[in-house]
């Protein structure tokens, strides 16, 4: 906690629980770690901090590297307007530390609400098709059962650039201390309003405990069975590929499992039931999957088996000599568990998952392993908790949530399953009561929760990806420039035809909601979901009046001045929304009774006005000439149908989604990377001319491109961001 306080520093306002420096109605983001150190100087104004202290403080006495201390340093003073040279705001102290020289006001504050951040003017709004929560406490022994409200925000115009910066793996013994000053802030009250339509959840709030502090990304985390070791996969934020990595949590020691080089991602660590061996996922992306068992003491590894490359099991767990993880026969077969003994190397089919969504892809042993909780697709969005019992043979369903999960983790007494809820929180659900308790209660998204033979269970906080809008007025003659940025993802951009609308989505309040940016920079947030929603595709009516897109697979229009959303009627599975020549006819993928093809259909009824192209997946109209263009499924190329005469326009691109690609005018745009580098391609479909435009910027996302019709462009920009592992005690 950090007792609710802002800090006026000179020109600039510090507002630790959004990690931004504000200055003059412009926004600066900070990483959370930059911005507990700058508390720190704050909190400590007038006199010099050492490092020693800074590490103490902010590190909690972690070893830390002078570069990443230099590194933060720099980011600080860059954010402030200052530099090394003139020191006008952070001074070095040589040989001592640092010395906060401006003038700085502290501003005791009220914790920030939602009403804080917006006007109150709220209006009712359909809700989004989410499958709710259901308990089932039947038990089948059966291996094959397995409205939206307007409110305006201040504007954040021109936030910085993504800065990852240089990164440094440093060793921190962390085990045993307090909660970081800044790390994070009560949760509840920035989605006070969406937690007062959901299920009544009770809190029991646990304490969270820092275990690692590395500057990258900590994932897949297990504690050995005695509790003093951790495992975890770690990737440097400018690497591809992760190691698996262990941590004493006695010494702070943090070394590689595998000393051996390797240009492979090793994944999903294991322990054995005597903490002498780990198992891990060692994969190349491409064509190389294998299950290794490594010897801690004589560091031998050995291939216990192979599985297939497309699969990349997610969830590897030890019981006795047998290891249980998930597999499949190629990318369109349903996940399954299996268990291969690690003595006679003999692998076997445990799970046999109805032939609905992607199968079994998640695993978790109870405590005392007579139990295996599975996570089971059964849709794109639908999870359901299933709970195998090894002593009786019998599968029970236990719970079914509307989103997806990344892991599942038991409860000390093996009675409960603790899980990441809709709004990014641990909840804990007893299996005997079927009552559901809340554990956490944090500002940012905690997931992954894992838990060892002794019920303690870590977790990662933080997400691994970072994103913000930028804005592009004209390909080739300027540079874009930061659009739209929060302390959370901004994504799914869309800019209406005249430019003076940006629909994105967002989850800064929480669960992700639809948010409208207006040509001066205020933000409205148009939709209030109490459920979580996979909102997708975003795009305007060619009149701007529109909003078109996906909401958990279905198909809606959001009328931007009634900020009404109207859900078109049976299509509740499709994907590749565009609008056709009318304002009131879309374009969409449909894949029912097993057809796969472009539709055009009335947004009002939801009748097929008429079939595009069968094997169709993404398709757009130019509006300018009545030609339709579509990429096709397991074929290259863009395609045009015109006069029902089907002909390819070109096997340069082939689009997937209908966000990552324009047509307009007798062009057709697309994004392309190149050696580092990203392009806007801009084709000419009547003479085959293709033209480039550099974009000035890196980490563009090839899913994203926006225009109106002078050609402005809407881009998003992706970084890599910090993760750490927390102890959930």
């Amino acid at each position: 906690m950090f007792n609710n306080k802002k800090y006026r520093l000179g020109p600039y306002m510090v507002i630790p629980e959004r990690c931004v420096i504000a200055k003059n109605g412009s926004d600066t983001k900070l990483e959370l770690r930059v911005m507990q150190v700058l508390v720190c100087l704050l909190e400590r104004a007038g006199r010099p901090v050492s490092r020693d202290e800074l590490i103490r403080e902010v590190w909690r006495g972690g070893q830390v590297s002078d570069n990443a201390i230099n590194r933060i340093i720099a980011q600080l003073r860059s954010a402030l307007g200052d530099d090394a040279r003139s020191q006008q705001v952070i001074q070095t102290v040589p040989k001592v530390g640092y010395l906060l020289i401006a003038e700085v006001e502290p501003l005791e504050g009220q914790v920030i609400t939602p009403s804080d951040l917006t006007h109150s003017s709220e209006v009712p709004n359909a809700a989004a098709p989410v499958a709710p929560i259901d308990i089932e406490d039947n038990q089948q022994r059966s291996s094959s059962t397995m409205s939206p409200d307007i409110k305006p925000v201040p504007a954040q115009p021109k936030p910085a650039q993504l800065k990852p910066g240089r990164l440094i793996l440093a060793t921190y013994a962390l085990v045993g201390v307090l909660l970081s000053l800044l790390a994070f802030i009560v949760w509840d009250t920035l989605t006070q309003s969406d937690k007062s339509k959901a299920e009544p959840v009770q809190d029991n709030i646990a304490s969270l405990l820092p275990l690692t502090s590395l500057e990258g990304q900590e994932v897949d985390p297990v504690l050995s069975p005695d509790g003093k070791k951790l495992a975890f996969a770690f990737r440097d934020l400018k690497a591809k590929e992760w190691r698996v990595l262990l941590q004493d949590l006695t010494t702070g020691q943090v070394s590689l499992a595998d000393n051996s080089p390797t240009a492979y991602n090793q994944r999903y660590p294991a322990w054995s039931d005597d903490g002498g061996h780990l198992a891990y996922l060692n994969f190349d992306g491409k064509g190389r999957c294998e299950l290794i068992l490594l010897d801690l003491l004589t560091r031998n590894a050995k291939v216990v088996s192979q599985c297939d490359k497309a699969t990349q099991s997610s969830a590897l767990a030890i019981r006795g000599q047998e290891l249980y993880f998930v597999d499949s026969d190629g990318v369109e077969d349903f996940k399954k568990i299996y268990q291969v003994n690690l003595n006679t190397l003999k692998k076997e089919q445990l799970s046999r998952p109805h032939s609905i969504g992607r199968g079994d892809y998640g695993l978790s042993l109870s405590p005392d392993k007579s139990q295996m909780a599975v996570l089971r697709n059964l849709s794109w969005f639908d999870t359901q908790l299933m709970v195998f019992n090894f002593s009786t043979g019998e599968w029970r369903q236990v719970l079914k949530v509307g989103y997806p999960l990344k892991s599942i983790a038991w409860s000390a007494d093996g009675k409960g399953l603790i899980y990441r809820a809709e709004e990014g929180q641990l909840h804990r659900f007893d299996l005997d009561t079927k009552d559901r308790v809340r554990l956490t209660k944090i500002l940012q998204e905690i997931n992954s929760p894992r838990s060892n033979s002794k019920g303690q269970t870590v977790a990662v906080v933080g997400e691994l990806m970072e994103e913000e809008l930028w804005h592009w007025s004209a390909p080739g003659n300027t540079k874009p420039e930061p659009w739209v940025s929060s302390s959370r993802r901004d994504y799914r951009g869309a800019i209406s035809p005249d430019g003076t609308l940006t629909a994105f989505v967002s989850n800064r309040t929480g669960l992700p909601q639809i948010w409208l940016r207006q040509l001066k920079g205020e933000e409205i947030k148009l939709t209030h979901f109490d459920r979580f929603s996979f909102i997708d595709e975003l795009i305007f009516s060619p009149n701007g009046k529109l909003l078109a897109g996906t909401i958990n697979g279905a198909a809606f229009t959001l009328d931007i001045a009634k900020s009404a959303i109207h859900f078109i009627p049976g299509r509740t599975s499709v994907r590749n929304i565009s609008f056709g020549m009318n304002d009131d006819e879309l374009v969409l993928f449909s894949s029912e009774a097993g057809k796969r093809q472009l539709q055009l259909v009335d947004m009002r009824t939801g009748k097929t006005l008429n079939l595009l192209a069968e094997n169709g997946f993404s398709g757009k109209f130019d509006r300018a000439s009545g030609e339709f263009f579509y990429s096709k499924m397991n074929s290259s190329g863009i395609w045009s149908l015109t006069q029902g005469v089907e002909t390819q326009v070109t096997d340069k691109v082939t689009p997937l989604f209908s966000g990552g690609w324009h047509v307009a005018q007798g062009k057709i745009w697309y994004l392309k990377g190149d050696e580092g580098t990203t392009k806007l391609m801009e084709l000419d479909v009547n003479n085959d001319k293709e033209f480039a435009h550099p974009i000035q910027i890196t980490n563009v996302s090839m899913n994203t491109l926006s225009m109106t019709n002078n050609n402005q462009v809407l881009l998003s920009v992706l970084a890599n961001a910090n993760t750490d592992i927390f102890l959930v005690n």
